[in-house]
């Protein structure tokens, strides 16, 4: 039975159906992920607790401990280890996460932004107290059910036999620094000893990171700030965009820094591309806007054919044609911008489509590859399903996680931002080996001298890797 409540960030109608056990939905409006109010979902009533104990889950993310965060919501809300990640993921890349039906606020905590990078204030020492006495607890056993596998139960126990904590932590004692000190190395250790825990078979051969660019969080030439959109033009110079206030920069192929502009201050950047000409397409809700890549002239916006679509995605492939996807709809557009392919509803015929992430890539030879939740699902130029590559799991050929960017080389090798690095795979799907990378790629494109072009979010950081393969 469906039911309706109200998004708490744009107060669209939202549809929830009862009978599910999904504990978020996303607001095709806004883009934000709503937790279901408690009175709608067939869960325990537990409103007296979720708004601080979300606010928990912020800081622990913000402060690097994921870990504790997924656990944490995973056991106050009642739901699957995936659900957990997925809006602890969330919370990480700063989008809107908004407990519905609240205003998300309690005696002690207030959470008062998650567009820029959530600020939790306490109103009293006391909930400085409880929150300190949340983390040891949480830490404690912090690991120990995220990785749990058959294989590994002796490492876990080393943590879950420790049933009791005794301590009192006040805001001046520096007992504490020690405690989370002795947590984190606990986690550590775990993490060591647990079979394929932070262990991955990586061929350093295969490729090596010759550019970086960046490092730094900021808004100035050469900075980052939540930039989380990548592409490259023919001639090889380098495109960022911000998440959200709409800055774009342009680098050229040594990472010299060349140019800024502005795609529109009130913008959250759901996809952007840029074509061989530096043409730069930007997703705006509806509508796809043009700008010159260089100068950020506006070109104006794409005519499509067709009713409102709110797509999810673009991406270039090498001929220079422009893909741009959409969960109900895919089209391409040809080098003078001309839509060549025109598809509704292109998903409709795959078993068990599922998607939550927002990336697509381009082979040499037209086929396209969308980006599942758990898997990638292959198009040929025509925008026909033709084969199915990955599934969920922890083998070398699985995603241990939802998957995040993608990117196809001039090989026809297929290249996945995973848990556990960057994870390559033949055309046919065969695996091949996995790329270190220290942070979480929210974009990938290949360059004309097949390279891997990384868009680094965490580390606010571009690295190019040469395939040396």
């Amino acid at each position: 039975m469906l039911e309706s409540f109200d998004c708490p960030n744009c107060q669209a109608s939202l549809d929830y159906d009862a009978q599910t056990t999904a504990v978020t939905v996303r607001c095709p409006y806004c883009s934000s992920t709503v937790i279901v109010p408690d009175s709608l979902r067939n869960q325990p009533r537990q409103s007296g607790q979720s708004r601080e104990v979300l606010a928990e889950v912020v800081r622990l993310t913000q402060n690097g401990r994921k870990i504790e965060a997924i656990k944490l919501f995973r056991e106050t809300f009642n739901v699957s280890l995936k659900e957990a990640k997925e809006v602890v993921d969330a919370v990480g890349r700063h989008e809107n996460i908004l407990l519905g039906g609240t205003d998300f606020h309690t005696e002690s905590v207030t959470v008062t932004s998650y567009n820029t990078a959530p600020t939790v204030q306490t109103s009293s020492g006391r909930g400085c107290v409880l929150f300190l006495a949340v983390l040891v607890l949480i830490g404690i056993g912090a690991g120990a059910y995220f990785f749990m596998r058959p294989a590994s139960f002796d490492a876990i126990d080393t943590i879950t036999n420790i049933t009791t904590i005794t301590t009192t932590i006040t805001e001046s004692q520096t007992e504490t620094l020690n405690v989370e000190d002795e947590i984190n190395t606990i986690i550590s250790t775990v993490e060591a000893s647990v079979p394929g825990v932070s262990q991955v078979n990586t061929d350093p051969d295969f490729a090596e990171v010759v550019l970086s660019i960046g490092g730094e969080e900021g808004t100035g030439p050469g900075f980052f700030n939540d930039t989380r959109r990548l592409a490259v033009d023919g001639q090889g110079n380098i495109y960022t965009g911000d998440y959200s206030g709409g800055r774009i920069q342009v680098f050229d192929e040594n990472g010299e820094f060349l140019a800024t502009w502005n795609a529109g201050e009130d913008l959250y950047m759901i996809g952007m591309t840029v074509d061989r000409s530096g043409t730069a397409y930007v997703i705006k809700s509806d509508t796809i806007e043009k700008f010159n890549g260089m100068t950020g002239e506006f070109l104006g916006t794409v005519a499509l054919p067709g009713g409102r679509t709110y797509f999810r995605t673009a991406a270039t492939g090498p001929d220079g044609s422009v893909y741009l996807v959409a969960d109900d709809r895919l089209v391409r557009l040809d080098n003078s911008g001309s839509v060549a392919l025109d598809i509704a509803n292109p998903f409709e015929n795959i078993p068990d489509f599922a998607t939550t992430q927002n990336d697509a890539a381009v082979d040499g030879a037209g086929n396209i590859y969308v980006l599942g939740s758990e898997t990638i699902y292959k198009l040929n130029s025509q925008g026909q399903f033709v084969d199915q590559i990955g599934s969920k799991g922890e083998e070398e050929d699985q995603f241990f996680t939802s998957p995040r960017s993608i990117a196809v080389d001039g090989k026809g090798r297929i290249f996945v931002d995973d848990f556990w690095g960057i994870k390559v795979f033949e055309g046919n799907g065969r695996y091949l080996t996995t790329l270190e990378s220290p942070g979480v790629s929210f974009d990938m494109v290949i360059t004309d001298d097949n390279d891997l072009l990384v868009m680094d979010r965490n580390s606010n950081e571009v690295r190019q890797y040469q395939l040396n393969q």
